[in-house]
């Protein structure tokens, strides 16, 4: 059963509805909202895939650049910022060509660079199907980008000169015990009658560099959206084609203990901050409507220990800093109209609103 997400598939089908009347405002953006960054002047760069970039800046909100689809943004400098593009249209999804690419916006204009389904075409980096939905993209400079291709398995390097493909992400078998609770088995349901334990794709949807270099990409986890089973790895800056959990340059950091792993940022405290989606799984809001919240965690890379900063946030898909240390995340972000961002207070289960 190769069976992916459907946040990172489905949901995309969302940017085909037209932008609503209050996209320009910091709450009710056109939504659905799917990535975070802060910009070296200060602003906050929000990937809206109804419209395309917006520019947040002393709570006031405005379009920047028209590029709907678009599943995340990271800041080169003020004017300038790459961007990606996933699978629109729902099923099939990343199956077909559909506008997966990778983008440099410069004032306003984005360039397609690369056309992100004809490379998994040509290469295949995990060997199954010919599925492409880039999901989060990593500033390298002005020239080189990371992307995080959620429905290929793959983490790519943009150069200048073309992509490469720096590590790829195995399946893992994992418990189907979540997916059936949900299902509220052993009532009839389609779910109740699964194996204990299935194999599940990595749907890699998160990037976040540290200091020395090495990156680090979080699992969403595909079906059947388990529990606890969301991995982190860290992958050396020179790995190229490095297979994860057989190489060296990619290795597991945090075996499992999270779920639908959306986003990660590293904090001004040098801790890695992981954004999950929901606590009850993606299917939770996606296959039965039972939403807990997303949450983010705080981790320590030197001891493996993680604390708890902030829970009940209703689709989160991302984080970032703000240049003065603060902390921001989405919330209702695949409601159409209500998306928001907000800065998280630590130890608490609300957030305030960007123009509180």
């Amino acid at each position: 059963m190769r069976m992916r997400s459907s946040l990172v598939i489905a949901a995309l089908s969302l940017a085909l509805l037209p932008a609503a009347t209050s996209a320009q405002n910091v709450d009710g953006l056109g939504g659905p909202l799917f990535g975070l960054s802060t910009a070296r002047n200060g602003n906050l760069l929000v990937a809206d895939a109804s419209v395309g970039v917006i520019a947040i800046r002393r709570g006031k909100a405005g379009v920047v650049a028209s590029l709907p689809g678009v599943t995340d943004v990271s800041a080169i400098s003020g004017a300038a910022h790459w961007a990606v593009t996933g699978a629109t249209g729902g099923a099939p999804g990343g199956l077909i060509d559909s506008g997966q690419g990778l983008h440099r916006v410069f004032r306003g204009q984005p360039n397609k660079l690369v056309n992100l389904f004809d490379f998994e075409a040509a290469n295949n980096p995990d060997g199954g199907a010919i599925e492409s939905n880039p999901f989060d993209v990593q500033s390298l400079g002005r020239s080189r980008a990371l992307i995080a291709d959620a429905a290929a398995n793959a983490l790519l390097r943009f150069t200048g000169d073309g992509v490469e493909v720096v590590a790829v992400f195995p399946l893992e078998v994992v418990s189907t015990a979540s997916i059936k609770q949900l299902a509220g088995c052993p009532n009839p349901a389609p779910f109740c009658s699964l194996p204990p334990a299935i194999p599940a794709q990595p749907v890699p949807t998160s990037i976040a560099i540290a200091e020395d270099g090495f990156i680090y990409v979080g699992e969403l986890k595909g079906f059947p959206a388990p529990t606890g089973e969301s991995n982190i790895w860290r992958i050396a800056p020179h790995a190229r084609g490095a297979q994860c959990g057989a190489s060296a340059d990619c290795v597991k950091v945090f075996d499992g203990g999270f779920t639908s792993i959306i986003d990660l940022a590293f904090g001004p405290d040098g801790r890695l901050y992981v954004a999950q989606f929901d606590e009850a799984s993606w299917a939770a809001v996606e296959i039965f409507g039972t939403p807990l919240g997303g949450s983010i965690r705080s981790c320590s890379l030197e001891s493996g220990v993680c604390e708890d900063v902030a829970s009940g946030i209703l689709h989160l898909t991302a984080i970032t800093f703000g240049k003065d240390g603060s902390l921001w995340s989405t919330r209702s972000s695949l409601i159409p109209g209500e998306g928001q961002v907000v800065k998280v207070r630590a130890g608490d289960r609300s957030s305030e609103r960007i123009d509180d």
